[in-house]
């Protein structure tokens, strides 16, 4: 199948979009900020992103109420709570539960789903993700909101710059047209503001289901240390940075996103199903971290340990496994299908 499928629902008496790619079982796109199905399907990075994902699973994508292919009437005013339905709307279409990839200020609405309904919640991976945006003063907030709801052509055009901070001109040109075609200025103004002002601190405890926290370090939308904060509160998450600067997932190089996130989908499995692995879990585990490039250090944050905690695990997987070197039992665990 090389063209997606836009489909419609009703949605609480709105049209609500959404689109399917491949077969397999489903990842759910929450979206980000604006989105517009046709638009960003028509961009070949967007494209080939999904497109890889869909080598594994079903990907479903939807436009929020209020903008894209979705309805655009902004009464009732959008609610992470109103968010958190569409998104478990799109997720009833398919019949099971599904993996949420929550990218940006979707974190909000699909943890608030993880703890409603977490039996449609199989995993969830957080991109660019936060918990709260507490560390930008309240004048700022109002200031950026006021400016996109009067400015919406420049505002567009500065955020494009900052989400991906490498592009060129017309790459900036091309993302900004995006937005403005996905939203108007007062939608698109109305969602900076209810996910500026979100605080989901006091939920993400209850989050039970596994996650995956992936954050490029040098994001300059959302720092990395709100991706760590929203880490250190779930408690069943990993850790996993990334390296580039671009605040969307399909840009930068994407090598290290597609390797995290393929273990963390199909790790679990292969542990379950290698009963002879010398590996123990924890074990398993940080090779797995291994396997993605991290360092003991970084290792040490995601799970939560001492580096010289991790430093002993390696040592011991090294033995385990005779290896000599990280890269080789990386390898060789992959091969055997411990990882």
């Amino acid at each position: 199948m090389d063209e997606q499928e836009i489909r419609y629902l009703d949605f609480e008496g709105r049209r609500l979009a959404y689109s399917t790619y491949g077969e397999g079982p489903p990842m759910v796109f929450g979206p980000r900020w604006v989105s517009h199905l046709e638009e960003e399907w028509d961009d070949p990075r967007q494209r080939a992103f999904f497109v890889e994902i869909a080598r594994t699973h079903q990907v479903l994508r939807f436009d929020r109420i209020g903008c894209g292919l979705s309805a655009r009437e902004l009464e009732p005013r959008p609610t992470i709570e109103s968010e958190s339905r569409q998104l478990e709307a799109v997720i009833g279409t398919t019949g099971e539960p599904a993996v949420i990839f929550a990218s940006s200020c979707c974190c909000l609405a699909a943890s608030q789903l993880a703890v409603r309904n977490s039996a449609l919640v199989s995993k969830l991976v957080y991109f660019g993700g936060y918990a709260t945006r507490h560390d930008i003063p309240d004048a700022t907030k109002q200031s950026l909101v006021q400016f996109i709801a009067t400015s919406w052509r420049l505002g567009a055009q500065m955020l494009a710059g900052l989400f991906d901070p490498h592009a060129g001109g017309d790459e900036i040109a091309e993302y900004t047209r995006m937005q403005r075609r996905a939203a108007s200025a007062e939608a698109a103004s109305h969602f900076l503001a209810l996910d500026l002002n979100a605080d989901a601190r006091a939920m993400l405890p209850r989050v039970e289901v596994p996650a995956l926290v992936l954050h490029r370090r040098g994001d300059r939308t959302v720092p990395i240390a709100r991706g760590r904060e929203l880490a250190a509160l779930l408690p069943n998450a990993r850790f996993v940075p990334l390296t580039g600067d671009a605040h969307l997932p399909h840009r930068d190089d994407q090598r290290e996103l597609f390797r995290a996130l393929a273990g963390f989908l199909q790790g679990d499995t292969h542990a379950e199903s290698d009963d002879a692995s010398p590996l123990t879990s924890r074990e398993t585990e940080v090779l797995r971290l291994v396997s993605t490039g991290m360092s003991n250090r970084e290792i040490a944050a995601t799970l939560v340990l001492s580096e010289h905690t991790v430093h002993r695990h390696v040592a011991n997987i090294l033995r385990k496994l005779a290896q000599s070197s990280r890269a080789g039992a990386a390898t060789q665990a992959a091969r055997a299908g411990i990882i």
